[in-house]
């Protein structure tokens, strides 16, 4: 059962995490929020992360913001969403999110995952921070990201009907980066793997679910 604990980055500042630890696993996974915050779905997936041998870390970037910022699935609360993300420098995010992968180091190989926008920060964090795997559930803004490379072995999961991610931006991204696994979903739209969003669709959450547990079983069972 997933639980919140604080953690400090290199400047100071103090933030919320959630997490859950596995009984024995393969290592751990910072997972990285859409725009929405720590809402009710990353703390589910932090226990589903655990459940399935992998220590879950989920920070609350908001905090840079106000202190437990979490907002609704409704058009203004994507667009306040969008302007708390806005609001908070990549250099105090990158602090928050290497505060987090020195904590879960503690339990072996660390992997980044992140969603909508949290996707695009896992890009940008393995890039520029030591991972070993990532994963990157259809990111927002990976294309103003593209001459980023991660220095570890990435994999991304796209709706090819991504409102979000139109598909000629999905293939300038796989064309610049062809040794990143990218992995597409026929008729779905943008978020479809969070059950409490309009565009979920079951069979190709489970399908993603499935592929990014072995890809990450793979990478961080590497010595």
């Amino acid at each position: 059962m997933s639980s919140e604990i604080t953690l400090a980055a290199k400047d100071g500042h103090e933030f919320a995490v959630t997490h859950a630890t596995a009984a024995q696993g393969f290592g751990s996974v910072i997972i990285l929020h859409a725009v929405y915050g720590v809402t009710d779905h990353i703390c589910n997936l932090c226990d589903r992360f655990a459940n399935a041998g992998f220590s879950a870390f989920a920070p609350w970037l908001f905090d840079r913001v106000q202190a437990g910022l979490v907002h609704p699935y409704t058009q203004k609360g994507t667009n306040s969403g969008r302007k708390s993300y806005e609001s908070i420098s990549e250099d105090k995010l990158l602090l928050d999110i290497e505060a987090c992968r020195q904590e879960a180091n503690k339990y072996g190989h660390v992997a980044i995952c992140g969603f909508c926008t949290g996707g695009t920060w896992a890009w940008v964090g393995a890039s520029v921070l030591e991972f070993d795997a990532a994963v990157v559930f259809y990111g927002s803004q990976v294309i103003e990201h593209i001459h980023r490379s991660p220095k570890c072995p990435t994999e991304m999961h796209y709706g090819d009907e991504d409102f979000v991610v139109p598909i000629n931006i999905i293939e300038m991204i796989r064309s610049d980066h062809l040794d990143v696994p990218c992995h597409m979903y026929e008729g779905c739209n943008h978020a479809f793997f969070n059950p409490d969003q309009k565009f979920y669709d079951a069979n190709a959450a489970d399908l993603m679910w499935d592929r990014s547990l072995r890809f990450l079983r793979k990478q961080l069972s590497k010595s």
